[in-house]
C-alpha cells in the first residue's frame, strides 16, 4: 500500500474514533441533564401522584365519578397547598408497581400511603410519617389455633392470605416463609384478602384495623383478631424515588409544618376518632 493510502486510512480511523467518543460524550451529557422530579415539579408547579386503594378511610376512588377521598387525599392536598402546587392523581399503580412508576418518571411521588420497610427502602425515599399503622392477625371467628402462639403459622399446611407486592405479602415472606401464600393480584380489591379467610380459602391474614373493622362490620361473625397485641408497627408515609432527596425534603417541610399546626390531626380525626386505628405521630418537643 502506498504511503498516501496509508495516511488516508489513518486519518479516517482517527476521525471515526473521535466521532464515536463525541457521540458517547453527547449521550453522557444528555443523561446528566435529565430533569429530576424535583425540577419538573417546580417547573410545572404540579405534583403528580400515584395511588392505590386503601378503603374505607385512607384512600378510595369512586369508580363512577373518579372522585378521590380519604386521609391521604386530604393530607397530600394540604401538603401541595402549602407548597403552592397543583395536585394531580395521575396513575393507579397498585401496591406492587409504584416503584417502577417512580423510576420511569411517570409519577413524582406515591401519595396513598406506604408502610416503611427495608426492602422497599433500597429503591424509594420515605417522607416523614403522616401516621403510624398497627398490624394485627385476623382469622375466622371459630379458629383459635394461633391465639397463643403465632409461630404455629409457619408451616406448609397453613395458608396466609396476601396481595401481591403489598405489605401482607412481605410479612408472610419475612416472618412465615414455610406457610403457603394465597395471593390476589396487586390491582385487585384489598378486601379480598379478608374474604379469602372468611370463605376458607386461607387461614389467616395480617393487616391494619381500619380495613379489617370495616370488613367485619359488613360481614358480621366471619373474622376476629387472633391476638389483641399488634404484630408489627409501620410508619405510613408518602414516598419518592430514592435519588429524589430535594423533592423529599420539600414534601417533608410541609408535612412537619402541618403536624406542628395540628392540621393532620384534624384530618385524621374527621375520618376516625379511634386513636388505636391510626396511631398519631408524637410531637418531638413534647415533655416526657
Amino acid at each position: 500500500m502506498k504511503f498516501g493510502q496509508v495516511l488516508f486510512a489513518v486519518v479516517l480511523s482517527v476521525i471515526a474514533s473521535v466521532g464515536v467518543v463525541s457521540w458517547y460524550h453527547r449521550q453522557e451529557i444528555g443523561q446528566s441533564k435529565q430533569e429530576s422530579a424535583y425540577e419538573r415539579v417546580l417547573r410545572t408547579k404540579t405534583l403528580r401522584c400515584g395511588y392505590a386503594d386503601w378503603p374505607p378511610y385512607v384512600f378510595k376512588k369512586d369508580p363512577t365519578t373518579d372522585e378521590v377521598s380519604g386521609i391521604l387525599v386530604d393530607a397530600t392536598q394540604a401538603i401541595a397547598d402549602r407548597l403552592k402546587l397543583k395536585l394531580e392523581w395521575t396513575e393507579n399503580t397498585g401496591w406492587g408497581s409504584f416503584i417502577e412508576s417512580l423510576q420511569s418518571h411517570r409519577i413524582d411521588a406515591f401519595c396513598a400511603g406506604v408502610w416503611r420497610n427495608a426492602e422497599r427502602g433500597r429503591y424509594i425515599g420515605y417522607t416523614s410519617p403522616i401516621f403510624y399503622s398497627a398490624v394485627y392477625p385476623y382469622v375466622r371467628a371459630d379458629d383459635h389455633r394461633f391465639d397463643k402462639d403465632l409461630s404455629l403459622i409457619n408451616q406448609p399446611d397453613v395458608r396466609i392470605s396476601t396481595m401481591d407486592g403489598e405489605m401482607s405479602d412481605m410479612i408472610a415472606k419475612l416472618h412465615f416463609p414455610k406457610a403457603t401464600p394465597v395471593s390476589i393480584p396487586q390491582l385487585g380489591q384489598i378486601t379480598d384478602i379478608y374474604m379469602n379467610v372468611a370463605t376458607r380459602k386461607a387461614d389467616i391474614v395480617f393487616n391494619e384495623p381500619s380495613i379489617a373493622d370495616d370488613f367485619m362490620k359488613s360481614n358480621p361473625n366471619t373474622l376476629r383478631r387472633a391476638q389483641d397485641v399488634p404484630f408489627e408497627f409501620f410508619p405510613t408515609s408518602l414516598c419518592v424515588e430514592i435519588r429524589e432527596n430535594a423533592l423529599r425534603e420539600m414534601l417533608d417541610s410541609a408535612t412537619i409544618e402541618l403536624h406542628n399546626q395540628g392540621v393532620i390531626e384534624d384530618i385524621i380525626s374527621r375520618y376516625s376518632k379511634d386513636p388505636k386505628v391510626f396511631l398519631r405521630v408524637a410531637k418531638p418537643y413534647a415533655n416526657g
